[in-house]
Order: C-alpha cells, then structure tokens, then sequence
C-alpha cells in the first residue's frame, strides 16, 4: 500500500516539519509527491528486512564481535598541572578560566 499525501501531511505535523514550503520553484504537490514516493520505498525496504528470518539469531549486545577487555581502573598521574595548562588562553593559578555561563 503506497504512502499517501495524507500520510505525509500527518508525519511531518507529528514531527513539526513543515514539507509544503519551498524555497525553490518546486510546488507544495509535487514536493508532497516526491516525499510520498521516497517514504514508500523506505516503508517497502523494512518490509523486505521483516521477511529475514531471525529464528535462531542471538541478539546482540555490540554489533563489533571482538570487544576488547576492559582496562583496570587504576588513576595515573601522567601530566603536570603546568603540562596541562601550557597552551590556555587564561589561567588563574592551576584552573582554566572560562566565560561564564548564563
């Protein structure tokens, strides 16, 4: 079943888009058109991916199959507050001074 204009109209109010104005010389019908058509094709693919069969696929927790082992937790001093501050445009004592958020 082909997505209808309606069907357009609807999705882009829940979304709050607005796909009837256009900059260019494109009318509001043939933009409505355009996006049925792309929203149908993108309908009919989900529709092929829900024919795979998945009976016997386990459900994956990282689509990567070799997680690499967690690090220990351990702190490291590495670098020096003067190291760190080196490059700051403003500093006051070892702090980074930043404009203030409103």
């Amino acid at each position: 079943m082909p997505v209808s204009k309606e069907q357009v109209l609807a999705t882009a109010a829940l979304s709050r888009l607005d796909v009837t104005h256009s900059d260019s010389d494109e009318d509001a019908e043939q933009r409505l058109s355009r996006i049925a058509s792309q929203m149908d094709a993108i309908v009919g693919y989900m529709d092929i991916l829900n024919h795979a069969d998945t009976d016997n696929v386990e459900p994956l927790y990282s689509p990567m199959r070799d997680v690499a082992p967690p690090r220990a937790d351990v702190a490291q001093k590495t670098r020096t507050p003067e190291e760190v501050l080196a490059n700051a445009p403003r500093r006051r004592q070892n702090f980074f001074v930043v404009p203030p958020v409103i």
